[in-house]
């Protein structure tokens, strides 16, 4: 999807004006050096002057430009070679297809085969403007896994030559013991099955293109093509063009030669885990592509401190992502009516950077520091997929093999008191989610230690994976903890503004990742990784998904302690809404099962259908109302 704010323009500066006149001011002082300064730092980050800081935005050059100054004020150095604090990237912000883009294919006794753009085939997004000729090969599913003892490309020479793979890996959605890589946590994807790893391998293998067909659980009944915009956008594109084909129309290349079905070579390979790989002799294919593409320059910001002592070659990495959704063009939550106006995102993520340049400040302080070397980094591009956590773990200015514990904070700054009781009959603490307790095995005692001392309700989840920068270390091998206060109705909204932090709630997550840090920077025993078995998930999110049955549209007040499900809100247009629904209500009934919690009103969505008329009965001013609810 390209992008242009020029038609803009008039209504973004119109719209900047009319904030900056209407945004309350500041919060008073608190008094608190500590706190003022905190408070300071995530009003500039989440100011009409950073413009959201999206990545196409000057506002997020500014925001860098104030980390940078943080860093050095508080006695960091820079990380770069060149004494700059930034390690710049690209990201590819839009692209689309243009003209000429062909695909030929021609085999024995002048058999020839022009597919049709779009039905046969679709270049994918990964794909730059390119040619591309040489013969055939077939690669399984383009996987090299030394730790699993399995490689498609043994003993086949791919240089030079077009590579067609399957798409995903052996044994897709198999869980337990019979899956193909059991390294991965059970019913999560193997690292082995992105586009982008398997983009890479035929790189390394001096491949001269790369044809993917679906396997059989991503061909389903229909054999989708993926078109060129689902992967237009990211970092720097393949070497090479990258084409999406069509299983019939491999069957027939395959059938031309004798050779078995796209189905007989995936059911083999699943069978055994053995791959059959092998040249499609007399074979070859041409591809050209031409691409129109946008991309922009963007950056991660990072300051470091040296330890001393004999831990001081390994290195502890505090980070936290500093863009966000600028004027919601993209990514915006809001709908329609959002876009083209400021996301602040002081909540994401200008608190867990808030939190980032504090701590920064505090063992910047500390002289002649004993332990590990400590690295500080503010990562660019998160939203557009994790590009600049995986961009430092591609290029790491630290080596990874001695990174021994990444801290992640993302979405700080808005605690909420729960119940420390299950009945929620007595005292109530802020929340605080800790994932990652499950990717070390001393995590789960450090955190519980650091738990007891704090002012927090602690949620632990061992998951090392999740949408947040924290992910790429826990894929590189890194042990990770990761902090967050949860999800609320602001997220990615024009709407995330500062004035609704909880600075002192942010400080204290703060001080929660320092005692996490001092463990991690002097404990003789490094981490010992471990593989979390754990899928990530998200106890603040109570949306019903996919197989829990229909949405709603609710969004329910995670704080209610009380009996039922209390809304926070409703979705614009929703079922809830049009059957009446308000903010307030308690939902008590939902198709004649009690809601007497989370649990119980997901379990009783779950056994809805869509296209029905159900009957919600919710609590409403001490009475109780009956609503009819058409789901979608």
């Amino acid at each position: 999807m390209f992008r242009t704010f020029r038609p803009l323009a008039a209504l973004v500066a119109v719209l900047a004006i009319f904030a900056l006149a209407n945004r309350s001011p500041a919060q008073k002082p608190f008094g608190d050096p500590i706190l003022d300064r905190m408070q300071k730092d995530v009003f500039f980050l989440a100011s009409p002057e950073c413009e959201g800081r999206g990545i196409e935005t000057k506002g997020i050059e500014k925001a860098a430009d104030y980390i940078a100054e943080a860093f050095q004020k508080a006695g960091l150095k820079p990380a770069m070679k060149d004494g700059s604090y930034f390690q710049r990237f690209q990201v590819v912000v839009s692209a689309k297809l243009g003209q000429p883009t062909s695909f030929v294919l021609t085999g024995p006794e002048d058999a020839k085969k022009e597919p049709k753009l779009g039905t046969d085939y679709s270049p994918m997004g990964f794909s730059p403007t390119s040619k591309a000729a040489g013969g055939l090969a077939f690669a399984g599913f383009g996987i090299s896994a030394p730790p699993l003892k399995y490689d498609d490309y043994e003993g086949l020479n791919v240089e030079g030559k077009i590579v067609v793979i399957l798409r995903r890996t052996p044994r897709y959605g198999v869980k337990g013991d019979k899956r193909f890589d059991t390294t991965a946590p059970d019913g999560e994807d193997s690292e082995y099955a992105p586009f982008t790893v398997k983009i890479e391998e035929a790189r390394k293998r001096k491949a001269a293109g790369l044809i993917i067909v679906n396997d059989s659980t991503a061909a389903g009944k229909s054999d989708p093509l993926h078109r060129y915009g689902d992967h237009a956008t990211g970092t720097a594109p393949a070497p090479f063009p990258v084409l999406h084909m069509k299983r019939a129309l491999f069957d027939e290349i395959l059938a031309a030669g004798k050779h078995p079905s796209v189905k007989e070579l995936e059911d083999a390979v699943n069978e055994k885990l053995k791959p059959k790989s092998f040249e499609l002799k007399g074979w070859k294919a041409s591809a050209e592509v031409t691409i129109e593409r946008k991309e922009v320059t963007t950056k991660n910001v990072v300051g470091v401190l040296e330890g001393t002592g004999p831990l001081k070659d390994e290195t502890v990495v505090i980070g936290a992502h500093y863009d966000h959704v600028g004027y919601g063009l993209r990514w915006s939550t809001g709908g329609p009516a959002a876009q083209g106006k400021i996301h602040y995102g002081a909540d994401d993520n200008a608190s867990g950077t808030t939190a980032v340049m504090e701590l920064a400040r505090r063992y910047g302080a500390q002289k002649n520091r004993p332990g590990r070397r400590l690295v500080f980094i503010a990562f660019s591009g998160e939203e557009e997929g994790l590009f600049g956590s995986q961009y430092y773990c591609k290029h790491p200015l630290f080596p990874l093999d001695k990174t021994t514990t990444m801290i992640n904070m993302d979405m700080v700054g808005r605690t909420k008191p729960v119940p420390t009781d299950w009945l929620g009959l007595f005292e109530k603490k802020d929340r605080l989610l800790v994932y990652g307790t499950g990717t070390a095995e001393s995590f789960n005692e450090l955190v519980d230690k650091v738990a007891k001392k704090s002012e927090f309700k602690v949620t632990k989840l061992a998951a090392g994976t999740g949408p947040s920068d924290h992910d790429s270390f826990y894929r590189k091998g890194v042990p990770v903890l990761f902090l967050y206060t949860g999800l609320h109705p602001e997220y990615h909204k024009p709407t995330d503004v500062p004035e609704k932090i909880d600075v002192r709630g942010m400080k204290k997550v703060t001080d929660f990742v320092e005692a996490l840090a001092d463990d991690a920077l002097t404990r003789e025993a490094r981490p010992k990784y471990a593989v979390a078995k754990d899928p990530y998930r998200d106890p603040t999110d109570l949306t019903p998904r996919g197989p829990m049955g229909p949405r709603l549209g609710i969004l329910p007040n995670y704080a209610y302690a009380g009996e039922g499900l209390m809304l926070e809100g409703v979705s614009p247009g929703g079922p809830a809404e049009k059957a009446g629904l308000k903010e307030g209500d308690v939902i008590v009934e939902i198709g004649g099962k009690p809601v007497r919690n989370v649990t119980s009103y997901m379990s009783a969505m779950g056994g809805q259908k869509p296209g029905t008329t159900i009957e919600v009965v919710v609590e409403r001013g001490g009475k109780k109302l009956t609503l009819k609810a058409d789901l979608k």
